[in-house]
């Protein structure tokens, strides 16, 4: 009995100990797999600086050589667009004159300096609209600039999580085999909401980047109703905030990540210090990652509501 006691002790050890390797390699593989997504801030191919900190103007999609979409989108908008907001422009100013002059008592106050001023918002209005592609990527500008100063000041140049924080596996030595087992799978939905959490970031930069080049393709449009005094102005200021709310909707996941870093190195810090319950811990990190999930999805609505944007 006593060789069989022995046998089964040594087996328990060795799945206790698998199943402590197989914890740690996922607190690594987590560790690796966020580290290689948000600590790529320069160079070529890197989720966070082809779709946060790159001009559209250099978007590729990741890919090297061929055409630009923004050498498409510049001469659809140029091309196709400009036109039509010319036209609208027009009529804009045509009315704005009309309505200009008739507010003179049908030309029996009528004022030299009126033509003087509907020539230079003319003027004005016929500048904004052949430039406003170039006028409206240098708003999104602004919002690259700040996330790519986002990213270097939480995250720096090096890894996403600090080496220091690996999880020891010394802090799981009390923990039963039937435990060990619970912890194991509950990191390895961990790791696996941490995958989804990779694919809702990039669905949600894709998304964002492409709705940009939507709001530049019709920019000469809204731009063009800029010039109006009466309702038709609030179509360009609408579109103004929104081109802003997309610019600034990158820093918003960045803060999310930002967060999303100190609870998760917390909480293994939590862990290797021996303190509460592991189980507790890795259930509370689960919800964390889910509730990261629900942020990043919805930092569009956040930036939108911040710039008053609908």
């Amino acid at each position: 009995m006593g060789v069989i006691s022995d046998a089964i002790d040594a087996l328990e050890d060795w799945c206790c100990d698998l199943f402590k390797d197989g914890i740690k390699s996922q607190f690594d593989g987590i560790s690796d797999l966020l580290t290689d997504t948000f600590s790529q801030t320069t160079g070529d191919g890197g989720l966070v600086s082809t779709y946060l900190t790159s001009h559209p103007a250099s978007f590729t999609g990741g890919g090297s050589g061929g055409t630009s979409v923004w050498t498409t989108i510049e001469t659809l908008c140029n091309n196709v667009v400009v036109p039509i907001g010319g036209f609208v422009l027009t009529i804009i100013l045509l009315n704005d004159l009309i309505q200009t002059v008739l507010r003179g008592n049908n030309f029996k106050d009528f004022d030299d300096s009126i033509i003087i001023k509907w020539i230079i918002k003319a003027l004005c209005g016929v500048l904004l609209v052949s430039n406003t592609y170039y006028i409206a990527s240098a708003l999104f500008s602004f919002g690259t600039n700040v996330c790519a100063n986002g990213l270097t000041t939480l995250f720096g140049t090096g890894d996403y999580l600090d080496t220091a924080l690996a999880l020891n596996k010394s802090s799981l030595s009390g923990l039963s085999l039937g435990e060990l087992m619970t912890v194991w799978f509950i990191s390895l939905i961990v790791h696996l909401g941490v995958m989804i959490l990779i694919v809702a970031i990039v669905i949600t930069l894709a998304s964002r980047i492409i709705e940009v080049f939507m709001y530049l393709s019709i920019a000469p449009i809204p731009m063009a109703t800029m010039m109006d005094s009466g309702e038709w102005a609030s179509v360009g200021k609408n579109w103004i905030k929104q081109v802003l709310a997309l610019s600034f909707q990158g820093f918003f996941i960045i803060v999310a990540l930002g967060i999303f870093k100190t609870l998760f190195a917390n909480m293994i810090t939590t862990l290797n210090d021996g303190e509460g319950s592991v189980i507790m811990q890795m259930a509370m990190l689960l919800g964390y990652t889910a509730a990261l999930i629900f942020t990043i999805l919805r930092t569009g609505a956040i930036s939108k509501s911040a710039f008053s944007a609908h």
